[in-house]
């Protein structure tokens, strides 16, 4: 049997410092020391995003390619998020294995991510809570940084959502008709009319403004 490992880091700063990662193959070791290890994968990213982690589509790749088993220190390296787990679990055909789970199958898994889940939810509502308290006390304390100020973050999310627009085989093909209606002269609240009857939806499957319809116009 051969073996794929995978760490995660949640942020820049503890890749560098090694603070997590040290302990994510102090673990993997200990458990792993005898077997035959395929190839290591390191990743610095929030555990939010399933898909906006290449090492991990990486990982599970070269596991299906050699029939390997894919091997996280702790199930929250993973993920978070039971849904996207149990997605993981299914593309590996149930080679997975975790350092805190012995003997980890489809129903520990399940209960696992299950108990992970409710605490992510549990700390979102205690910093929620946090900060509330901490505003009635001091009142708003943080202020807006300079690409805030100044429009530039504003900006930058708008070319980011239309570099994403831009990739959509979807959004490509109204791309194509706003501009040819553009180009007879529509407005954009009547190119929106128009792609909307045409069955269009937006990114969020909901029906086109006018707005979006600039939007994907620029992208």
């Amino acid at each position: 049997m051969q073996y794929v490992i995978y760490y995660r880091v949640s942020t820049k700063k503890q890749g560098d410092s090694g603070l997590g990662l040290e302990a994510q193959r102090t673990y993997v070791n200990h458990f792993y020391k005898d077997k035959e290890i395929l190839a290591e994968f390191v990743e610095t990213k929030s555990g939010k995003d399933l898909l906006n982690r290449p090492q991990l589509m990486t990982a599970v790749r070269r596991c299906q390619e050699h029939k390997a088993t894919l091997v996280v220190a702790k199930i929250d390296r993973l993920s978070r998020n039971t849904e996207d787990a149990l997605q993981i679990y299914r593309m590996l055909d149930q080679r997975l294995e975790s350092c805190d789970i012995p003997n980890l199958d489809k129903f520990t898994l399940t209960l696992f991510m299950a108990i992970a889940d409710r605490e992510r939810e549990l700390i979102a509502l205690r910093t929620k809570a946090a900060l509330a308290e901490k505003r009635k006390q001091v009142g708003e304390w943080r202020t807006g940084s300079v690409p805030f100020k100044t429009g530039a973050a504003t900006r930058k999310s708008v070319k980011i959502n239309q570099a994403k627009a831009s990739k959509n085989d979807h959004n490509r093909r109204a791309a194509a008709m706003i501009t040819s209606l553009r180009a007879g002269g529509n407005s954009w609240s009547n190119i929106a009319k128009t792609l909307n009857e045409a069955g269009f939806k937006t990114a969020q499957g909901k029906l086109f403004q006018a707005v979006q319809v600039q939007r994907l116009f620029g992208s």
